[in-house]
């Protein structure tokens, strides 16, 4: 009987290291889910929204622990089809903080963006071909963690660029060259 016990404890607790391994190789996938997969592969996800070309899914019948860290609710985006990044919602300045130090000590330090006009700030690792980046945006009080399969994400970003051209840079205000062209003109 004790033996029985001692199999099924250790059973668990390997069938648990093996979700958290799992979890954390990035390189092949986010969660259990390879890079690349196709939508039409995972039948229990469903669509929640779809801005441009990617089309955003969840799963609402699983739960999640991400970095020792429960989650709610994870968001997987898709580009023709394919999984290229992923998602989730930071409930708390606490889990925040948790996330980043976990992230931290297994990545090493982020490269911090501020953007101040925006109120966010950004810290960012890369693992591999995977780029993690921790978004506080505090005009708005929320947060947000993402996972980014860098092969697909350059591709869809440029097809993105592509289809929506970022607008030409206005003729005023005048740059120094330009405004001593402009004095010229008029004569001065």
């Amino acid at each position: 009987m004790r033996r029985s016990k001692l199999l099924v404890c250790i059973s668990v607790f390997l069938f648990g290291c093996i979700g958290v391994a799992q979890a954390a190789d990035l390189q092949n996938g986010f969660l259990g889910i390879p890079w690349g997969t196709n939508i039409a592969d995972l039948p229990d996800f469903e669509k929640v929204a779809e801005k441009h070309d990617v089309i955003y899914y969840g799963n609402p019948n699983k739960t999640y622990t991400l970095f020792n860290v429960d989650v709610p609710y994870v968001t997987y985006a898709f580009h023709s089809a394919k999984f290229f990044a992923a998602y989730v919602d930071v409930a708390s300045i606490d889990v925040f903080s948790k996330l980043k130090d976990h992230i931290s000590r297994k990545y090493g330090s982020p490269r911090t963006t501020l953007k101040f006009s925006e109120g966010q700030k950004i810290y960012n690792w890369k693992y591999q071909d995977t780029k993690i980046k921790l978004k506080l945006f505090e005009n708005e009080n929320k947060m947000k963690l993402g996972f980014y399969y860098a092969p697909l994400t350059r591709k869809v970003n440029k097809e993105l660029r592509e289809a929506f051209p970022p607008p030409r840079k206005p003729v005023f205000p005048l740059d120094e060259r330009r405004m001593g062209d402009a004095m010229e003109v008029f004569g001065f």
